[in-house]
């Protein structure tokens, strides 16, 4: 029985023992492709990422080319392309090195291969990207931003960006409390339009110089189209004069004013050493008037 219960002490201390040494120069598993598309269509301008999960991979890195040529897009996560629209993405937890491509162009499409050097062997695997040849139609909206609390005296700058499908609206109006603005160099109003087609958006700035108390209201912004209802959004300025109690430009407003001291302070600070030796100097202070008068 005690031979028994020594053996088992034995084998408790060297079985971990070569199961680690097991584990540390056994054999190691060779990098292995995990299934993912192998055939990715965008429309042209779009963005068209191209998986590749490596299982296994360990030091070892992956490489993107496109077929039949033999210089790489990226290896690992180096970039060999003139052209920065490639970019590598690593997703660690998906064990994906991944290849993305911006704008894509039609010249983009076709064979792009994933690879991989185990020991004078490449792995390799083919990703097929197809490119429709039309911009991919954008979803119609209005955005306004700008100066939602200037100053008396400053500037006031608007800014509205109209998306419409597939063409931009054709033109954007600006309205104050529900009269429409024109620029008027006069009164210092200045309406500026900018058109992206190729983006699909319209874009117009809506500025007022030195600016008055009378330039508060709520300003729209209205984009018209012959082959869509219009669009609108609108914001709320507020200009900002002297002692104002408005919010400043998202920031809390602090002003100034005499705090009331709460008595459980005082109650605490008279209980403390400093308190303390306060009073004993006070009480001296007082002593000392009543004996002189």
């Amino acid at each position: 029985m005690d031979m028994l219960c020594e053996i088992s002490y034995y084998l408790w201390i060297i079985i971990p023992w070569i199961i680690q040494v097991l584990g540390r120069n056994g054999p190691v598993l060779p990098p292995k492709f995990l299934p993912v598309p192998r055939h990715i269509t965008v429309h042209r301008g779009e963005t068209a990422m191209l998986e590749c999960t490596v299982e296994n991979l360990g030091t070892k890195k992956v490489t993107w080319r496109k077929i039949p040529y033999i210089t790489p897009i990226t290896t690992g996560e180096q970039l060999f392309a003139q052209d920065n629209r490639f970019q590598a993405k690593h997703i660690s937890w998906k064990q994906q090195w991944n290849l993305s491509i911006k704008n894509v162009q039609l010249h983009d499409a076709g064979a792009y291969e994933c690879q991989v050097s185990v020991r004078g062997l490449m792995l390799r695997q083919n990703i097929t990207l197809s490119v429709i040849d039309a911009i991919l139609p954008r979803k119609a909206e209005i955005r306004i931003s700008g100066t939602e609390f200037p100053e008396k005296g400053s500037s006031i700058k608007l800014f509205c960006n109209a998306t419409g499908t597939p063409n931009p609206p054709d033109d954007i109006q600006w309205f104050k409390d529900g009269e429409k603005l024109f620029s008027d160099p006069y009164e210092k109003i200045y309406i500026k339009k900018h058109y992206a087609r190729n983006a699909g958006v319209l874009t117009s700035s809506l500025e007022i110089k030195s600016s008055k108390l009378d330039d508060n209201g709520t300003y729209i912004c209205r984009a018209t189209s012959h082959s869509q209802d219009d669009l609108i959004t609108k914001m709320k300025v507020n200009v900002l004069s002297a002692g104002s109690n408005y919010a400043k430009r998202g920031t809390l407003n602090h002003t100034s004013r005499p705090e009331s001291v709460d008595p459980r302070d005082a109650a605490r600070f008279l209980s403390s050493t400093a308190g303390l030796i306060c009073t004993v100097l006070f009480l001296q202070v007082v002593l000392h008037v009543g004996v002189l008068s």
